[in-house]
Formats: C-alpha cells, sequence, structure tokens
C-alpha cells in the first residue's frame, strides 16, 4: 500500500491545480447531466443505425477526452506539444472503441444456430466475449505498429511484479460502499445484469440447475472488464502517457464516465474517481492486472449483493 501511496505522492506533486481540477470536475458534471437529463446515449445514439452508432460513440468519447485535453491546455504553463504520433494512435483508438461500443446485440442471427429460450443467454455470453476481437486484437495489432520497442507488454498486460495485497484492500474498503449502494433502487433497477440474459430458460432447456448458469454468464460477464482495462487503462494510460506523461490520466478518466452513460448516474459519477484512482496506478505500474482486479472485483459484489437483496 505505501507504493500506491507514494504513486498519488508523486503524481500530484508538482501538477495538481485547483484551476485544472475545478475545470475538469465542472466538465465532466456538464456531461454527466447532458447525457441523463436527455438520455442522449439510450433514446439517440444506441438507436442509429450500426455504422452511425460507431460514429455516435466515437464523437461521444472523442468530446470527453479532447475536450479535457483542451482545459489541461488552456491551464498549463508548459503547453501540450500533440504530434502525429499522438493523433493518429489516439484517434485509431477511439475508433476501435467506438466499434466495440456498438456491438451490444445479435440476437436475430443466434436465432439460427440456437435453441429457443437459449438464445438471449448465448447472446449475452457473446457480448462479454467479443472484445476479444473487437478490443483487445486491435489493440494487439496497435502496439506493434507503434509501440512494439516499449517494455509493457500489451498495454500493461503483464504480470510482471504485480502486488496483489494493495488491490485486496482496496477491493475490501469498497465492499461496504457497495452494499449501501445495493438499497438504491436505481441500483436495483439495473443488477444483477444476469436477471436480464434469461439464465433460468437457458438452465431449464439443459436440464441444470440455475447455479450453472450463474456461474457461467457471470465468468463471461468478469472477464469483459480486462478488455475494458486494457484499452482504458492500458492503451489510454500506458500506452498514451508515452506520449503525455501525467496528462495521460484526466482524459482517461472523463471518457471512463461516458462509458458508464446507460447505466445508473451514481455509478458513472463514481466512475470518475475510480477510473482516476486506477489511471494513477497504471501510470506508474505500467501494469493493468490490479485495476482489472479491482473493477472485476467490484462488478462481482455488485451482482452478489443484488443476488443477495433479490426477493
Amino acid at each position: 500500500m505505501k507504493k500506491i501511496l507514494h504513486y498519488f505522492r508523486d503524481f500530484h506533486l508538482n501538477y495538481f491545480s485547483f484551476k485544472l481540477y475545478a475545470l475538469f470536475l465542472i466538465f465532466v458534471a456538464i456531461l454527466i447531466t447532458f447525457n441523463y437529463t436527455f438520455d442522449f446515449e439510450d433514446s439517440y445514439i444506441d438507436q442509429l443505425p450500426k455504422p452511425l452508432r460507431v460514429v455516435g460513440y466515437f464523437l461521444y468519447h472523442f468530446t470527453a477526452y479532447y475536450g479535457v485535453l483542451a482545459i489541461i491546455w488552456c491551464c498549463s504553463k508548459d503547453k501540450l506539444k500533440l504530434g502525429s504520433h499522438f493523433w493518429v494512435k489516439s484517434l485509431i483508438g477511439f475508433l476501435i472503441l467506438g466499434i466495440d461500443n456498438s456491438y451490444y446485440s445479435n440476437y436475430a442471427l443466434l436465432q439460427n444456430y440456437f435453441p429457443p429460450g437459449t438464445v438471449n443467454f448465448y447472446n449475452k455470453l457473446l457480448v462479454n466475449s467479443i472484445g476479444l476481437i473487437t478490443m483487445f486484437t486491435p489493440l494487439l495489432i496497435l502496439k506493434f505498429i507503434f509501440d512494439r520497442n516499449q517494455n509493457f507488454g500489451i498495454y500493461g498486460l503483464t504480470f510482471s511484479k504485480v502486488d496483489w495485497k494493495p488491490y485486496w484492500i482496496m477491493l475490501l474498503i469498497m465492499a461496504p460502499l457497495i452494499y449501501a449502494a445495493s438499497y438504491l433502487p436505481d441500483f436495483m433497477s439495473y443488477y444483477p445484469v444476469y436477471r436480464r440474459a434469461g439464465g433460468a430458460a437457458f438452465a431449464d432447456f439443459y436440464g441444470m440447475h440455475e447455479n450453472w448458469s450463474i456461474t457461467i454468464f457471470e465468468t463471461f460477464y468478469i472477464t469483459d472488464f480486462i478488455f475494458t482495462e486494457l484499452f482504458f487503462r492500458g492503451f489510454l494510460v500506458v500506452g498514451l502517457g508515452a506520449l503525455l506523461g501525467k496528462n495521460a490520466v484526466l482524459p482517461m478518466a472523463a471518457s471512463y464516465a461516458v462509458l458508464h452513460f446507460g447505466k445508473p448516474a451514481g455509478e458513472a459519477i463514481s466512475s470518475v474517481f475510480g477510473g482516476y484512482i486506477l489511471g494513477i496506478i497504471a501510470l506508474y505500474s505500467r501494469n493493468i492486472w490490479g485495476g482489472v482486479f479491482v473493477h472485476g472485483g467490484i462488478a462481482g459484489l455488485m451482482e452478489l449483493f443484488a443476488f443477495w437483496r433479490m426477493p
């Protein structure tokens, strides 16, 4: 834990600025308020035809990320120097994110291959594993094009020198807060995510106990957070941190909040702070497995407490 505290002290030393952080929080608050006031992502972007949906997600994250970069540029004494390498690499990255975010259902196609009553479950498993194709593979290619000489693995996806103890402590600190959140109506209207997967019908069709369908679904659901961490803490912080330094963290945290639009508003708000914390850790450790553990652990606890509270 001392190492992580050292990360935070060193990060804020000669970087923290009241003006910068105030403008950052105001900007992110405007984004969150706009989205939840007009239900913009769910009612507009998600309703677009798929090619336009990719553009919509790209622009939403573009606005958040580059908006914060503009704030940093205005507040910094040493103006950011963003060369062509940064622009090409970052824009390709957000195109990858737009494509990944746009895939959320292939129900009609799956109906041709799987028995009725199981299609929804298989669709949810596919949604939670498609990141292997839409996120991991493109970022692997970017790694070998732009960063093949960097020694941070696949954007921090390396087991080298991972100290798990601090992440257990962080998860234990979060557990009572998540339990308290489970009493909020918005929380229980969204969680457990499994409830919308048709797991009972899947288990019934194959004659298995529902605990097995729960285990299968939750394994795929939590594994999906590897791809999330790979992009936000891996590509945006570990990868672009080589070009931006400490300035890689705040823009990532803003874009990470946009990723949570469509979930309960409280979760989108808390993601700003969670993303910021994990971003600092990733910047210094050049490793994302701690973030995967915390992020996946929080998601697992949300599911667990929601199951516990269900009638």
